[in-house]
């Protein structure tokens, strides 16, 4: 037998079993112009509805490939290339731990000291009262806005491009605003 005669009889049984296969499924529109679709003769009979031919797959009958082309991503981690585990410090420089600072418009300014300096982009993140208030990248002074009068808590975080978040020690400060129209 030919190569040629096996694939066209087995391109014919696939025909066959497809055709096999077909669903009847009945289409009608309602009085209020809705179309409907159905499985149920005595649905369409009441409905005066129209049979359409289906192909629907059955359980057991799809293929399932036990191959798969997918290769997943790699995650993007630097080892090696002359990276080293660097211990990186950061504290505030200013304000300092119990300083009163004078912001009528809620707006103070956080320095920090980092050793040693990051290489590539780090990100400097300003928390006061264990809330994000402001963040800078590749800058070691941050812009805080919005700091409401009153004593707070402020922390600052390192974030480095290699994903390490070092955290400074917490200081407290007490901001005034003036409060005008008060009596």
């Amino acid at each position: 037998m030919s190569i040629a005669r096996i694939l066209l009889i087995s391109c014919l049984s696939l025909g066959i079993v497809s055709a096999a296969q077909a669903e009847d499924v009945y289409k009608w529109v309602d009085s209020n112009g809705v179309t409907h679709y159905g499985d149920g003769p005595q649905a369409a009979k009441q409905n005066n509805a129209t049979m359409i031919n289906v192909q629907t797959p059955k359980m057991g009958n799809v293929p399932v490939s036990t191959s798969s082309s997918y290769t997943p991503p790699r995650p993007n981690v630097r080892t090696g290339f002359g990276l080293q585990n660097i211990n990186y410090n950061i504290s505030i420089a200013s304000p300092a731990d119990g300083e009163e600072i004078r912001a009528n418009n809620g707006t103070i300014i956080v320095s920090t000291n980092i050793t040693p300096k990051p290489q590539g982009n780090y990100a400097v993140r300003v928390f006061v009262d264990n809330s994000l208030f402001a963040s800078s990248t590749n800058a070691q002074r941050v812009e805080v806005e919005g700091v409401p009068r009153g004593e707070h808590t402020i922390m600052v975080k390192l974030q480095t491009q290699d994903g390490k978040i070092i955290a400074s020690e917490p200081i407290k400060v007490t901001v005034l605003r003036v409060a005008v129209g008060r009596k």
